[in-house]
């Protein structure tokens, strides 16, 4: 009996070691992301950026601007704390911030600060997803049927084939660069900064292409490709994303429970090993066959564990 006890005892232990294993192997590697998803600065940088974004469209310039100088500060101080070089993504939600201020500054009008501000947002969004561990809910994610409607329309106007097929195509590529910049931090942040490129440059080569199918100096052959490259680098960014159950717009929730499961460990181990000397200390006997206890009476007789 006392071996079984202590046979449980080891396999709690076990499995103790390996659940813990298990979340620190789930655990985010970037240290960055693990630092800023817990600290209260990161916090405000993230309600800064929802007050830029409710300021951007409402058309509040003070309310923006507030934020902005808000965001600014606490991203600065993170850079100085985290040490970041300059191409981190922080650097970039940081020149974004200042960009932002600047045509406030200069009283331009809320359209042309409000795309800032929507980066600022999926940018902080983002990064706040890829710390805890939950980058598929991340919000830069929903541009994808986005983009591919402009793609489709985009195509729909090549194919009238007359006179003002490619301008009309232009003049709805430019809704479709709009798209593609906002996402580009929020999608680098996202570890997608290769195919986020490739989006962007297919999309520039594309608008090559409507210019000079514009000044007639374009192949009909090649009219039918401008699209090409945009759809393989649209399928390439947004790989895995149909396999997402929950909305993009769902409220970031706490990433892989770490402590969670380090405490169910230790309660699992704690109520084995329990209910193991619980059941030792009620039953501290043991049957014994008459020959082993060497009497002919009882048939069967009990003694008492050493």
């Amino acid at each position: 009996m006392r071996k079984r006890w202590l046979v449980a005892c080891m396999l709690s232990l076990m499995l103790t070691v390996v659940l813990i294993g298990a979340a620190a192997a789930a655990a985010p590697s970037e240290r960055t992301a693990t630092s800023i998803s817990t600290s209260s600065t990161w916090q405000r940088v993230q309600r800064s950026a929802d007050a830029i974004y409710e300021a951007s469209t409402a058309g509040n310039r003070q309310a923006a601007y507030y934020a902005g100088q808000q965001l600014s500060s606490q991203l600065k101080e993170l850079l100085e704390a985290e040490r970041l070089n300059e191409s981190s993504q922080l650097q970039a939600i940081y020149r974004e911030a200042k960009l932002m201020l600047a045509n406030i500054e200069q009283k331009k009008s809320a359209v042309l600060w409000r795309p800032q501000a929507t980066r600022i947002k999926l940018a902080v969004d983002a990064a706040g997803a890829q710390s805890v561990g939950l980058a598929s809910n991340a919000m830069w994610l929903q541009y994808e049927p986005i983009i591919e409607e402009d793609i489709a329309r985009i195509r729909q106007a090549i194919n009238i084939r007359n006179a003002q097929a490619y301008a009309s195509a232009s003049a709805m590529l430019h809704t479709l660069q709009e798209h593609t910049d906002r996402i580009a931090i929020a999608a680098a942040i996202a570890d997608k900064s290769t195919e986020m490129n490739a989006l962007l440059n297919s999309v520039t080569y594309m608008s090559r292409l409507l210019n000079a199918g514009e000044r007639g100096t374009i192949a009909s052959q090649l009219s039918q490709q401008v699209l090409a490259p945009v759809e393989a680098a649209t399928a390439a960014l947004f790989s895995g994303n149909a396999e997402r159950e929950e909305p993009v717009i769902a409220p970031i929730g706490g990433g892989v429970p770490h402590r969670w499961i380090f405490g169910i460990s230790s309660l699992i181990s704690s109520l084995l090993a329990y209910v193991s000397w619980r059941k030792y200390k009620h039953t501290p006997y043991a049957i014994m066959n008459k020959s082993e206890a060497g009497s002919q009476t009882p048939l069967y007789l009990k003694r008492k564990i050493k």
